[in-house]
């Protein structure tokens, strides 16, 4: 569905990314994993087409663009929380994306708000000012903004940044949900347990890719050392992550 050939991005003379070749596909969760300054933003930045490719290329599925197949939620400190919109109007903009800016959302733009309002779990805070919001509660309202865009390929960076440990589960259920419904679901994370239990394939990256498949291919010493220079804790990686949970009633939540 998505994907990047020996893609290579530079900013100034610092080489962000170094020929990084990856496939994502229908229904797969994927966990990319780095050191901090490995490029794994830059990574969902190009395939969101919001960086110049300086070499390679990025490709779609074939006959779409990325207006209308992809979702894409940042890093949550790179937004202006001060910005005066309401929850509602964080998740309308899912629509305006696939509207363009010259047409109204609809009625059925409306219920799809409404309705991914609901999945995430803040429709009862529709009508609070995103300032006011935890930052839980403020990734949920990207979530739901990422929903109302009914996108097939989501791309999330560091989506649990900030949010407590209950919370992070709940949002990884729905997110385990999105790639079962038939999505891409890429996640940068710095969690590698948590990806193990969640996720059907991690990618080790340090400018390039070091490592590329499933938790027991991925997560071997030598690996590790390649990627972070270090070691990391053994894994249980025999052990069974927890199913999906459904997400509590609307409210918000911490």
């Amino acid at each position: 569905m998505l994907g990047v050939e020996a893609l290579t991005v530079r900013f100034g003379t610092h080489l962000a990314l170094d020929r990084a070749t990856l496939r994502f596909a229908a229904g797969q969760f994927t966990a990319i994993i780095g050191p901090n300054g490995a490029g794994k933003s830059s990574l969902l930045r190009a395939l969101a087409g919001l960086l110049p490719e300086y070499g390679g290329r990025v490709v779609y599925d074939p006959g779409h663009s990325a207006r209308e197949c992809l979702s894409y939620v940042p890093q949550q400190q790179t937004l202006d929380w001060a910005f005066p919109v309401t929850v509602w109007d964080v998740a309308m903009m899912g629509r305006t994306g696939r509207l363009g800016w010259l047409r109204w959302p609809g009625p059925e733009d409306r219920r799809i708000v409404a309705e991914a309002l609901r999945e995430t779990g803040v429709w009862e805070l529709r009508a609070r000012h995103i300032a006011a919001l935890s930052g839980g509660q403020r990734q949920r309202a990207l979530l739901a903004r990422m929903l109302a865009r009914r996108g097939h390929l989501l791309l999330l960076d560091e989506p649990l940044t900030g949010v407590d440990a209950a919370t992070q589960e709940v949002l990884l259920g729905l997110l385990r949900a999105q790639a079962d419904q038939g999505r891409a679901v890429v996640m940068v994370t710095h969690d590698l347990e948590q990806a193990r239990r969640w996720c059907d394939r991690l990618v080790l990256l340090n400018r390039r890719v070091i490592a590329d498949g499933t938790p027991a291919e991925v997560y071997t010493p030598a690996n590790i050392e390649r990627t972070f220079g270090g070691s990391w804790p053994e894994l249980d990686l025999e052990a069974s992550g927890p199913p999906p949970r459904p997400l509590p009633a609307p409210g918000g939540g911490p």
